[in-house]
Formats: structure tokens, sequence, C-alpha cells
């Protein structure tokens, strides 16, 4: 079970980013969003100690940016959600859950979304730890 983080939880630790994976998927609360399906942009953020993967230079002592993103590609592009925050927190229970991260952060951006003017999207950015 994960629980909300705070900037001091992080103090001391590293950070590994993956930036603007882009994916297709079918959430949103209304039947067009689950129809025409909408691009999401995902950016996650794992905080962990990088020491050991950097003594050791070996790919098996860190979070492999490739594991990243399958895992998050396998969220995001799963069964459909309605909202945003429930596909944010998935994304952060099975990073914390396969990594040996300490917390993570995630950001979960819907360009194409049903408002009554111009919009560049709406953004789910949720910061979580073991």
């Amino acid at each position: 079970m994960t629980s909300r983080a705070t900037q001091a939880d992080l103090v001391g630790l590293d950070v590994i980013r993956v930036q603007e994976m882009n994916f297709q998927g079918r959430h949103g609360c209304s039947p067009a969003e689950r129809e025409l399906g909408a691009m999401f942009r995902v950016s996650v953020e794992l905080y962990l100690d990088t020491r050991p993967a950097a003594a050791s230079d070996s790919l098996s002592d860190t979070a492999d940016v490739a594991d990243i993103y399958r895992a998050v590609r396998e969220i995001v592009t799963g069964p459909p959600r309605h909202l945003l925050e429930t596909i944010a927190e998935n994304i952060a229970d099975a990073l914390l859950s396969k990594f040996a991260a300490e917390a993570v952060r995630v950001r979960f951006h819907k360009d194409r979304v049903p408002l009554p003017g111009p919009s560049a999207g709406y953004e789910v950015e949720i910061l979580r730890r073991k």
C-alpha cells in the first residue's frame, strides 16, 4: 500500500526520470472518450539511491528505464478507466512494487478533453511513497 509523500520524504534521494511517454488509451467518463480514445502523455520520477548502480555499473542495480516504460504502457493501454486519478494511482502502485524506489511522482496528461472551450488538456500529478 502506498501513501502520500512530501518533499521532505525525497531529501537525500536521487531521481530517475522518464519523460513524456505517449500512449493511445480509451479513458474518460463519456462514451465518446472511451470509443474514440485519445493520446495520453505520462512522465514519471522514481526516487531512490543510485549509488549501488553507480558503483557496480550494472543495470541490475538500478531501475531499468525500458522496464519502467513497459510498466507504464501496460497500464495506460490497458482496460479503460473513468478518471486520470485512478490511472496515476495504478502507475504509482506498479512502479513502487516493481522497483527499489522509495517514492514516485506521476504526471498523467490528457490532451483532448470535453470542455466547453479551448484547452491544452489537463493533468493529474501525484507523489507517493512506500
